[in-house]
């Protein structure tokens, strides 16, 4: 039986967010891939550290183009841009690269707005506000330091 690596991979997040945030909280919401279509929630994990709140969907993907058909969960998302303290975006671990990224919901707009159908991890972190998490190259995954995404300006 192959190893799912998104769900590892989801494991692996909540983790590091842990490490990165001793005093903060992270919950995983009630994951819907069992057959319960109806069931669509805003994300994969919220998480909170004092002032800012992140609602986090995980995403693990090959090559250097994460398409955003691959985030149903965007309209959702969008509901929680420009509240003050609130960090909406997806997290995304590119695994032929041995990078994770942060892509804020309003960056995606601002992308979405311009035409593009997708990030490039080789073009696009220069040419918008995405964010590379600091991390250390483990046997699998990578070892994030998600304390980063406390310097983040609202809206992000």
């Amino acid at each position: 039986m192959a190893i799912n690596k998104g769900k590892s991979w989801e494991a692996k997040f909540k983790s590091d967010f842990k490490k990165s945030f001793p005093d903060g909280t992270i919950d995983r919401l009630y994951d819907p891939t069992n057959g319960y279509l109806s069931i669509n929630n805003i994300c994969d994990f919220i998480g909170y550290c004092y002032p800012n709140i992140f609602y986090l969907e995980i995403k693990s993907h090959k090559g250097n183009t994460f398409p955003f058909d691959c985030l149903p969960q965007y309209d959702k998302l969008t509901t929680k841009v420009g509240i003050k303290g609130v960090r909406a975006g997806v997290i995304i671990w590119f695994r032929d690269h041995d990078k994770v990224i942060y892509a804020p919901i309003s960056t995606i707009t601002k992308m979405k707005q311009e035409g593009k159908k997708s990030i490039n991890i080789t073009k696009d972190l220069n040419n918008y506000n995405i964010l590379e998490i600091p991390g250390k190259k483990k046997r699998v995954f990578i070892e994030c330091d998600f304390r980063c995404l406390c310097s983040l300006k609202d809206g992000s």
